[in-house]
């Protein structure tokens, strides 16, 4: 066997990345400390600017973490204390989390069970009297069906926002993700599409207003030093943060497309089978492929699939193992196990695969292979 075949097969290979990108990375931060300018300024201003261009929004605004993003987005719509927001309960927790950090209660709607995005339906179908805001996820890199929701949105005068915190470049319809709601929020965390080396987040929104909102939120409420409007919080992104990602912006496009590659090679090997069916691909969307996630349906469980796999030291992941509702910070919220029986199933049975630019083909091969095999034991 050759050091590929052999060799563990990881969700991420930062190693890998780093050699990539060269000496362009120390560079990036050496110049950073030689400049003193370590909040905000230049790198972070060059970050919003070119993320926002990318996506084809008016504005970027750099916060210091994703979730600030969520919770400081909420706010700059003016999301209040006792209002309703509409989410999935088939997320990561800080999705509903930033809902109660505001003082409003997340109001969960069940999922389309073939893509595990939110479903619009069930989501129309939850609003009340109380619902001032809507937030789909855009899970694993794929666009829920925003179209849909700006629609509702419009219809019933709420306001939307987009949780793109693992959809980086992703489009649906030829619109991208963060520029169709009023604001869309991502995550620079380490292990995303587009990650820092530590922590980071960001808001695209073509609203001016928002825009001016969520600048003075993250210099707590300051319209200029000294002045305070309103109450707001220390959110401010940081400058080596901002040059590392400024060094991968350009290539997050290439690596995306590499992504997609690679998640072909996976829909060709699952082809037909039934104990391990990948997630559909909406019509019209251009996944990034943050995860490529399966539904484990065969004779042994998604567990042992798990665990056969680190034997053989392919680690693959669960995201998520429980869902939002189940948890028991969510228990205020009075939801219960039965309420969400597509999200239920789900946490069940996805399994995340290893996807990442700089896998190679024969290594999604052998990881197909031992999950196939791993499935019908």
């Amino acid at each position: 066997m050759t050091a590929t075949a052999t060799r563990p097969i990881t969700p991420i290979d930062l190693a890998a990345e780093r050699a990539e990108l060269g000496p362009a990375l120390d560079d990036a931060v050496l110049r950073t400390l030689a400049s003193g300018k370590y909040v905000l300024g230049p790198e972070v201003e060059k970050l919003e600017q070119d993320f926002a261009r990318l996506h084809g929004a008016k504005h970027g605004i750099g916060l210091a973490t994703g979730t600030d993003a969520l919770w400081l987005g909420l706010l700059a719509l003016g999301v209040e204390p006792g209002d309703h927001v509409v989410t999935t309960p088939f997320t990561f927790f800080a999705s509903a989390a930033a809902i109660a950090l505001v003082g409003a209660k997340p109001v969960l709607a069940d999922v389309d069970p073939e893509t595990a995005l939110l479903d619009p339906a069930a989501a129309e179908h939850a609003l009340d009297a109380r619902t001032t805001c809507l937030l789909p996820v855009h899970l694993y890199g794929q666009l829920a069906d925003v179209r849909a929701f700006r629609a509702l949105a419009d219809r019933r005068g709420l306001r939307l926002l987009e949780d793109g915190a693992q959809a980086h470049g992703a489009r649906r319809d030829g619109e991208a993700c963060g520029t169709l709601g009023d604001a869309g929020t991502f995550s620079f965390y380490v292990t995303k599409n587009l990650g820092a080396a530590g922590e980071g987040g960001l808001v695209l929104t073509q609203r001016d207003d928002v825009a001016l909102a969520l600048r003075r939120l993250r210099d707590h409420g300051s319209p200029q030093k000294y002045v305070h409007a309103r109450i707001g919080t220390n959110s401010r992104l940081q400058a080596l943060q901002a040059a590392i990602l400024n060094v991968k912006l350009p290539h997050l496009e290439r690596w995306n497309a590499r992504r997609r590659e690679l998640a072909a090679r996976y829909d060709a090997a699952f082809a037909g089978s039934r104990t391990v069916v990948p997630l559909a691909r909406a019509p019209g969307a251009t996944h990034a492929y943050h995860q490529y996630t399966v539904r484990i349906r065969g004779g042994r469980t998604r567990d042992q699939v798990l665990a056969g796999l680190a034997e053989q030291q392919i680690f693959a992941a669960v995201h998520y193992p429980t869902p939002v509702h189940l948890q028991e910070a969510a228990r205020p919220w009075g939801y219960g196990p039965g309420d969400f029986p597509h999200a239920e199933a789900l946490a069940r049975e996805v399994l995340c695969l290893p996807i990442h630019p700089f896998l190679a083909p024969s290594e999604v091969e052998r990881v197909a292979e031992r999950v196939l095999a791993l499935a019908r034991e």
